[in-house]
């Protein structure tokens, strides 16, 4: 039932903080309906200087506890939860964003914070989860990862009625970056030695990776479909995700990219021993579906590649270095993210391994000065013969 009597609970100094605590009404598994105690932090005393101006916020933050639809909030634990998120949202996602979201559930936030009530996870217990992470050894960037899927979890059960908290970002401790290994990419040489050593199909399949840079599961989900060859555009439509078609990674990803001259006459010259299959997959297995980048790699790259003497290396090389050719070639940085399908300018300039003209000239044109003012300060000064 709705709560009779206004409440506005009891709000106090702490330190250099502002913290609200109220009694709210909770529904157990059982159908028992319990009242609790809630603590959160309602601010700091440099952005709310006085009571009043703390008790106006607080009033906010405790307003649906006095609607007069108030219902009593439902409570369970985060591994409860987190089963629930796995059966109902999950599903939702793309078949590889969802294996994602059960594998940071299983293996991060379960295993720290699986014990806790959802509106137990508050103050110090999310940073235990950070810092189990940071034990093992893992990057800033799966650490956000985890934590970026804690508080969607989080802001889901809020929407659904469990009573539980607000992930507070700013009091969280994120470990900084460690140093990155440098990302491998073929050279232009490497990239046209793996090509002409490759059989057909797998000479088209690395030209489209070199040539385009195109995503790994973008070439393997190529039709016939896809390609004008008297037009010289290929276009970009779906992509491949063991064994299943998928649409390409973003709105940005879904692109027409022009044909390189090269490429024509190799897919000509393909064509005709081309073994045909029922959707016109490119590159398909025995069965006329799409191939797995996985046999690909293990079967056909990497033996040629060692056969050539070249450093390891996978797909994602030739894409590294279709971004750094073309930036050294002059290109405009929106056109080589344009060919990228990235959504992000910040991302393709990630992806070039290359020194812009532009840079080099600004650095040849500071020491030089250096150079200048070097010079004049050695030059003996005239003496003056009084």
């Amino acid at each position: 039932l709705a709560r009779k009597r206004y409440q506005r609970g009891a709000l106090r100094r702490e330190g250099n903080l502002w913290i609200l605590r109220w009694r709210e009404d909770v529904l157990k598994k059982e159908g028992e309906v319990v009242r609790v105690e809630r603590r959160a932090r309602v601010g700091a005393t440099k952005d709310l200087p006085t009571k009043a101006l703390a008790r106006r916020v607080a009033d906010r933050m405790i307003e649906h506890v006095n609607q007069p639809n108030y219902r009593p909030g439902r409570v369970v634990t985060m591994e409860q939860f987190a089963n629930i998120y796995e059966q109902e949202v999950a599903p939702t996602f793309k078949p590889s964003a969802a294996k994602a979201v059960r594998s940071i559930s299983r293996i991060y936030i379960v295993p720290t914070l699986g014990k806790y009530r959802l509106d137990e996870i508050t103050g110090r217990v999310p940073q235990r989860m950070i810092n189990a992470m940071q034990q093992r050894g893992l990057t800033r960037k799966t650490i956000k990862n985890a934590v970026s899927q804690l508080s969607a979890m989080l802001k889901a059960a809020r929407g659904w009625g469990y009573v539980t908290t607000r992930l507070e970002w700013e009091s969280l401790f994120i470990p900084v970056e460690n140093v990155e290994k440098e990302v491998r990419c073929f050279t232009p040489d490497e990239s046209q030695r793996i090509i002409e050593a490759s059989p057909a199909p797998w000479n088209v399949c690395f030209a489209c990776m070199a040539y385009l840079g195109l995503r790994t599961g973008e070439t393997l989900a190529l039709t016939w479909s896809h390609i004008d060859l008297a037009g010289a555009v290929l276009l970009v439509r779906q992509s491949t995700w063991y064994g299943r078609i998928l649409t390409v990674k973003s709105k940005t990803s879904r692109r027409d990219l022009p044909l390189p001259e090269v490429l024509v006459e190799m897919l000509k010259q393909y064509r005709p021993r081309w073994v045909p299959n029922e959707q016109g997959y490119l590159f398909a297995n025995r069965k006329g579906g799409p191939i797995g980048a996985q046999y690909v790699r293990r079967k056909v790259l990497h033996p040629i590649r060692e056969r050539l003497g070249i450093a390891r290396g996978a797909f994602h090389a030739f894409r590294h270095g279709h971004a750094t050719i073309m930036f050294s070639e002059g290109a405009n940085p929106k056109v080589v993210q344009d060919s990228m399908g990235h959504s992000d300018i910040k991302t393709t300039m990630r992806y070039t391994h290359a020194i812009s003209q532009d840079r080099r000239e600004a650095v040849e044109r500071a020491s030089q000065a250096f150079l200048r003012r070097s010079a004049a300060n050695a030059q003996p000064k005239s003496i003056v013969v009084q």
